[in-house]
Formats: structure tokens, sequence, C-alpha cells
């Protein structure tokens, strides 16, 4: 049995507006400054904020109190279509029909149409399932290309009681007769915390990891370029030199990447977590079924400050045509559905130090 209430932005105004109290669950409409409505969604262990019709974005994580988002310039979202006019968020889609990087030979939006794609569709739900009570937030968004491309791609979220596991199923609809190819990342973007272990099962060799150098000369001076060259150069040699979270010897500015190849668990599942020098733990794991990598993005430049330790994807973080020639893409059947599963949550420490363990098996 559940219960689902449909949106309309006209339930968001300045004021926040309880739609649901339920046990320990709580979940209130209001909208920022800039127009931007928002769902924040509790429970007695933590909160997030959803923008329902911008992207479907987590704007904000709190376990406990504690704000696990990144920092950036933005405190607030504004209302764009353009990836870097507000970013900040902790949870962004990006894909499908492109992702990453454009370039004047590869031209489109940065990350693709999803980061800040409006939908026509948002929702919120309450219900019982076998982990008992859950409140869930989810929408539909269509996209349209005549003659080339139509999906319905519909992101939930779904939060159980004493819980802060955010456990995510991303449904992907074809609807043309023809098979569709596309490209899918959950940027899902930490706070750095220092002196934090990065433990991720894949095994720490070339075959697995492989580090991106990119040229930043367009925005850096010179001597800051050649930093950066050269750290990435050490960490070519041996990426584990970035498994300690250190920033007296680390170059993140603006950003570093790496993809990560990981070692699947019995049931299919990757695993990799941040965990800190208190013993607690940021974690992300995914279904490999279509998500089959995660790219590991590093940001510290004084304004940005993030930890994407995994952002589960399905190739890389380069581009449509990089893709395309390369064969990363993946491809829905005409008329077919698909779903991508992953999960977030941050882990006490005796959650944090089991499931450490079992990482460090996978990455023999």
């Amino acid at each position: 049995m559940s219960t689902k209430i449909y949106l309309k932005k006209e339930m968001f105004s300045e004021r926040p507006f309880p739609l649901i109290e339920s046990g320990s669950f709580r979940a209130s409409a209001f909208s920022y400054p800039s127009g931007v409505c928002a769902l924040e969604v509790r429970n007695a262990v933590c909160s997030y904020i959803l923008l329902p019709f911008n992207g479907q974005q987590i704007w904000r994580y709190e376990v406990q109190g504690e704000e696990m988002t990144m920092h950036s310039m933005f405190d607030e979202p504004e209302d764009t279509e353009l990836f870097e006019f507000s970013y900040g968020a902790f949870l962004i889609h990006c894909g499908l029909t492109a992702m990453g990087n454009p370039s004047e030979e590869d031209p489109h939006p940065l990350h693709g149409e999803l980061p800040l794609a409006r939908y026509s569709s948002a929702w919120i739900e309450t219900g019982e399932d076998e982990k008992g009570s859950y409140i869930k937030t989810g929408g539909d968004f269509l996209f349209r290309n005549a003659l080339e491309t139509s999906y319905k791609y519909s992101p939930s979220i779904r939060l159980n009681a004493d819980s802060c596991m955010l456990t995510a199923n991303d449904r992907i609809e074809n609807r043309r007769s023809q098979p569709f190819y596309f490209m899918y990342m959950s940027h899902i973007n930490w706070r750095p915390f220092e002196g934090s272990r990065l433990i991720y099962g894949a095994p720490k060799d070339r075959e697995h990891i492989e580090v991106f150098r990119e040229d930043f000369s367009d925005i850096l001076c010179e001597e800051d370029a050649k930093r950066l060259d050269e750290y990435t150069s050490e960490l070519m040699d041996d990426p584990s030199k970035a498994d300690v979270i250190d920033k007296s010897c680390q170059v993140y500015d603006p950003e570093l990447c790496m993809c990560i190849r990981y070692t699947p668990d019995a049931q299919g599942w990757a695993h990799s977590m941040q965990m800190r020098p208190d013993g607690k733990a940021c974690y992300v794991s995914f279904d490999t079924t279509y998500l089959q990598t995660a790219v590991r993005w590093m940001a510290r430049t004084g304004e940005e400050d993030a930890c994407g330790f995994a952002l589960p994807n399905t190739g890389n973080h380069k581009g449509r045509a990089y893709a395309v020639e390369r064969g990363l893409r993946k491809v829905l059947p005409p008329h077919g559905t698909i779903e991508l599963k992953y999960r977030i949550a941050f882990l006490n420490e005796e959650e944090a130090k089991e499931t450490a363990k079992k990482i460090e098996k996978l990455s023999e």
C-alpha cells in the first residue's frame, strides 16, 4: 500500500509548506529566491533537498546535522539550463544523448541534457517495502528530437525510516522504433575530509585505473598548469598516491579525473568509500549491469571543494565523440526499458569497518 502525491509548481513558495508528516518522515515544499522549486525530505537520521523540476538534482544531503555536499560558489540553485551557472549540487544526473565536456569538434551541452532538464512530472510517495516504511521522490523527463531520439527518463530516490541510505532507481524508456545509444553518469559530489582514505573495489593497476591528462592552459597560469601536469604524471605512474586525501601534496585545481573499472561482488555490485579519520565513511555502490565504471573527480580550487570519489557511469566523462569512437555507449533496443541502480549512504564506524573489509577483498 502506497500513497503518491503529484507535485505542482503552485505548491511552492518562499514559505515552506508541509506536504507529508508520517512517522519520522517530513516533506516540505518551498522555493528559493531564484524561483527554483525545492522539496526537503527528512527522517530521524538525515535529510535531502530535491529540485523536482530542475534536473531532479539532489541539491543538498545532510546526515545527523552534518552537511555532506561539496562546497561551491552557489549557496542556492539558479534558474538556468546552463550547467556551469548553477553548480554545487550533491547529485547531478548526466546524459543521455551525450555526457562530458563539449568541444568545437564535439558540440553538445556540458554533461548532456539531463543536469538541468525541465521535468513535466514530479511526485512524492510513502509506503512500505521489505525494509519497512519509506518515502520516495521521483519524476519524468521526456526528450524528443524529431527523426532521431525519443526517450523518457524517470529517476527516483527511496529513503527508509531510520536510515540515511538513498536508493536510486533510474528508469530509461526508448520510445522510438530504432535502438537508442545512450551515456549516463551520476555526478555524486561529496565534501572531501582531510586525511580520509579512498577505498574502492578495484586492483590498483593501469588495467583498472585510467588517469586523464587534461589541458587547462587556457585558464591556468604557466606555473599552475605545470604543477597539475606533474601531479597527473605521478598518478599515471602510481594512482594509489591519490588514495589518502591530503591537500598539502595533491593538485586538484581546477580538477583531475580518473576512470576506475571495478570488480563487482557476487551480486554484481561495485563499492567505494571515503573513510574519514573518525572511522565514519561516505559510501557509494552501484549495479554494474550498465554502470560498469566510475569516474573519480576531484576539484579543490579554493572556491570549489569536491570529492566525487565514485561517479557511476556507462563509460567515462570524455564526451560523445570519444565514447562513439571507443564503443563506450550503451544500447537500448526499440521500445526497450532498463533501470540504472545505485546507492548512497553515510556509514557509522562499525558499518564502515565491515564494508572496508569487503571492498578490500574485491581490490586484490
